[in-house]
């Protein structure tokens, strides 16, 4: 019998408070739509300056898999994490809702996206093949339980403090995780040098691996995912202040906790089960999680919303990434990473406008409605990849 796999070890904890505290600075700017309502935007130039962001930063995001191939994932991570610190501040210079703010609302982004690719390429260079879905999901944790307490405490911090206590704090977190960094060593494939000129090769690389492979529907259901996290994500909180409720740390608490739990008591079942039999109830699970939002300001609505979204998220995270890492060969992982990475903002790039349209023209209920009714489309496409390949996440990891 083999031996299993060591998992948990020094490197990986590291690892983890470096997605932790840099989580906490993103966690936090999950609050950035009531910055941009106290400059007196609307529900329409908040999905705006977040779908131009997230735009920019899925096109650059092939480039980012080519950096973390070519000059190592530590690189990147340092790189990041410097600019992660340094994108808060110039906030606070800010008085309307001009070019500068879509600017450096998309500078910000552009960087957050590339931390989260090299984030997951690093977390998949460490964990076994064959406890890669469990190593995924609970380094995932430590990116999610900033979602739970950075809008918890970002919200404290704004009513005692307001937003320049708000965004130095964000960029504490930062250079905590940049220090971090310094301690860590390249453990991925070594960096390849970069050619002279560039591969059309290189493109067609990208292009093989999005279109072939199993990955094209994988990465299909991971837009319609992306279009419901940032709805959740961006959207509630401007959504309780329009509601006069005080806080929307309730939804975020409990959509984190659930999240976690589900990671860190059930991070074997996809390894044993098979990704689909995850994946088809989690999208109906997130479903619903969308359209209990719409029953707000009812008793305890919020939190069931929260618990609901968290419990589909928490799923089909580790799933869809353990899908597309399984279905990639190893020197390409940085290039799976990042294009699944991109796959998830790309669903917010279409998603975080059209939310946006949707809820200053017609109500933040038809627009959750209409995203929990689009979370259908994920379930009829994992249905679908299961004939296709069933079984496939579970033989491949083994």
């Amino acid at each position: 019998m083999n031996p299993t796999p060591t998992l948990y070890t020094r490197t990986f904890w590291i690892a983890c408070a470096i997605h932790f505290t840099g989580g906490m600075s993103m966690g936090m700017f999950l609050l950035f739509p009531l910055f941009i309502r106290a400059l007196g935007g609307d529900k329409l130039t908040i999905g705006l300056v977040l779908g131009t962001g997230l735009a920019l930063s899925v096109a650059l995001r092939p480039a980012v898999g080519a950096l973390l191939d070519r000059l190592g994932r530590r690189r990147v991570l340092l790189w990041g994490g410097a600019a992660n610190a340094a994108s808060f501040p110039p906030f606070l210079l800010l008085g309307g809702t001009g070019a500068w703010l879509y600017l450096l609302a998309t500078l910000h982004l552009v960087v957050a996206g590339a931390l989260f690719a090299a984030y997951f390429t690093y977390a998949a260079d460490l964990v076994p093949a064959g406890r890669r879905v469990e190593g995924i999901a609970i380094f995932g944790v430590f990116g999610m339980a900033p979602n739970g307490l950075g809008p918890w405490l970002g919200e404290a911090i704004i009513a005692r403090l307001g937003f320049p206590a708000f965004f130095l704090t964000a960029s504490g977190f930062g250079l905590v995780s940049l220090a971090l960094t310094t301690l860590i060593e390249e453990r991925g494939p070594m960096p390849i040098p970069a050619p002279a000129r560039a591969s059309p090769g290189a493109t067609r690389d990208v292009a093989r691996l999005a279109l072939g492979g199993g990955l094209l529907s994988v990465l299909a259901a991971t837009v319609l995912f992306g279009a419901g996290i940032n709805a959740a994500f961006y959207f509630v909180a401007d959504f309780t202040r329009d509601l006069h409720i005080a806080r929307a740390a309730p939804f975020f608490a409990a959509y984190a906790s659930t999240t976690i739990l589900l990671r860190v008591f059930g991070r074997q079942l996809p390894d044993r089960l098979g990704a689909h039999p995850i994946a088809v109830p989690a999208f109906g699970v997130f479903g619903l999680g969308l359209a209990a939002l719409c029953l707000l300001p009812r008793p305890g609505a919020l939190v069931a919303a929260g618990m609901a979204c968290g419990a589909g998220h928490g799923s089909l995270f580790p799933v869809l990434n353990g899908l597309a890492v399984t279905r990639t060969p190893p020197r390409f992982q940085g290039t799976a990473v990042s294009l699944y990475t991109a796959a998830l903002d790309g669903g917010a790039v279409l998603g975080t406008p059209l939310c946006g349209a949707i809820a200053q023209a017609a109500g933040y209920r038809t627009m959750f409605a209409a995203m929990a009714a689009a979370c259908l489309a994920g379930v009829l496409l994992m249905i679908g990849d299961a004939r296709r390949a069933p079984g496939a996440l579970v033989r491949e990891a083994r």
